[in-house]
């Protein structure tokens, strides 16, 4: 070859790959989201606090898109969650870590009642003395107890990104475009979170959306790690499937997902569901989703419903053996040589008609879910100003019985396209059982300080995207 053909040659291939690169971009973006909030009725009182995220998480990401030619474009997104406050990348609910709700930390909410019984060959008054230590034994056996255990469960899980170091934790995926629909493999947000997302007038933001009021145990997995995702979208449809693997992992299976919505200016329906298995292959935490929307008015309606069931859930295996392992290593032997000193013998036979199988599943009973939560809400957007205001309930129809309504108004003033201000006025009514305080779009509330105490939120902020 000739040198100027050779120079040709290379000045096409030089020529290619700058083509290559110019139609590849990476995107910076992020949500830097602060401010300072209040909420009442929390236990350990009334809280005044710095905050990250009142209505949306704090983030950092990367953003990444090729066009590949023919309708087909890589691309792939990394998104950190960033707490503003303290530059960390997890947080702690406002009622802290270490408080337990009473359908979790006090055995006498938790467990159904003992009955012990002797032969009638005992003298009743004798027999009554020690059937009444039997019980206060036990009760005060079981509450140490669950005490312990429920203390490393809110240790452990009562909070955002606690204990592990994923950097990546809001969103981490890499995928292809197709003319037939795109598919994704990553970390990503579950179908029925993103209908929830659409149809709640919140979009998820501050401590009046709809999700609050059933944060802790959540109603919806939000994220999947492991996850594979179709998507497609044609005008105003749009539908996605996903399924994640468990991987070994202790606290879950396998994840299944689909959602399917139709959307235009004048009005919105959708329907998804998300389903997942435990760690132990039994069927789990099932959230079907429905929502509707409409243009009303200067502004929209939007209407949004939930079917919780969780008969089995996830994470829970560890716990439920280590209360057997008390139980039966514990608790039985303690209180029969406890009893054995007053009345030798009697003592070991009252303590065997403890049912460990079933204290073991009235424990289990207490993180159990079957329960609805509705939200409807009005949006409207003037110029600079947005108003919002909506009302949720969470109808527990489980034994424990914690119902919760919340309801309140949010306002938005755009000082740009990319800044603005907020301000938040939620109460939270919470009934039987009920203990749920407001978090924010970047934290949890927790719990009251007791069942059925109101809680109040008033936050205000700014927000600045970029």
């Amino acid at each position: 070859m000739s040198k100027k053909k050779t120079f040709l040659v290379l000045g096409l291939l030089a020529g290619s790959v700058s083509a290559a690169w110019a139609q590849s971009s990476v995107t910076v973006y992020g949500i830097l989201d602060g401010g300072v909030s209040y909420t009442s009725g929390i236990a350990g009182g009334a809280r005044k606090q710095v905050v990250s995220g009142i209505m949306d998480g704090s983030r950092l990401g990367f953003r990444g898109n090729e066009d590949l030619g023919g309708g087909y474009r890589a691309l792939f997104l990394l998104e950190n969650r960033l707490e503003l406050d303290t530059g960390t990348n997890s947080n702690t609910p406002v009622s802290g870590t270490t408080f337990l709700p009473d359908r979790w930390g006090k055995q006498s909410a938790i467990f159904a009642p003992t009955t012990f019984t002797l032969p009638g060959t005992i003298p009743p008054a004798l027999a009554a003395q020690l059937i009444g230590g039997a019980t206060a034994g036990l009760n005060s056996a079981l509450q140490t107890v669950t005490s312990t255990l429920g203390g490393n469960l809110a240790a452990a899980s009562f909070g955002v990104n606690i204990g592990n170091a994923r950097f990546w934790d809001r969103q981490a995926y890499v995928g292809l475009v197709t003319p037939f629909g795109a598919v994704l493999a990553g970390r990503q947000y579950t179908p029925a979170y993103e209908l929830n997302a659409a149809f709640d007038t919140m979009a998820t933001q501050s401590s009046l959306a709809a999700g609050q009021v059933a944060a802790v145990p959540a109603v919806i997995d939000i994220r999947q790690a492991n996850s594979l995702q179709y998507r497609m979208q044609q005008g105003g449809l749009s539908a996605s499937v996903m399924v994640a693997a468990g991987e070994g992992s202790t606290s879950q299976g396998r994840f299944y997902g689909a959602m399917v919505q139709y959307k235009t200016d004048a009005f919105g329906v959708g329907v998804g569901m998300n389903s997942k298995e435990n760690e132990l292959g039994q069927r789990s935490l099932r959230s079907i989703t429905l929502g509707a929307s409409a243009k009303v008015g200067p502004g929209t309606v939007s209407f949004l419903y939930n079917d919780i069931s969780d008969p089995n859930p996830s994470g829970l295996s560890a716990l439920l053996n280590g209360l057997r392992t008390a139980l039966v290593g514990q608790v039985r032997p303690g209180l029969a040589a406890q009893l054995n000193a007053a009345a030798p013998g009697v003592g070991t036979l009252l303590a065997s008609q403890i049912n460990v199988d079933g204290l073991v599943n009235n424990y289990k009973s207490a993180f159990v879910q079957d329960a609805a939560a509705f939200s409807i809400g009005y949006r409207m957007t003037m110029g600079q100003h947005t108003f919002y205001t909506a009302f949720n309930r969470l109808d527990d129809k489980t034994r424990i019985n914690a119902d919760t309504d919340s309801y309140g108004v949010a306002y938005s003033y755009a000082l740009s396209k990319r800044t603005d201000l907020n301000f938040v006025l939620t109460h939270f009514d919470n009934k039987g059982m009920g203990q749920a305080a407001p978090g924010q779009a970047g934290f949890l509330g927790g719990f009251t300080s007791a069942p059925g105490v109101d809680s109040n939120n008033v936050a205000m902020g700014i927000r600045h995207r970029f």
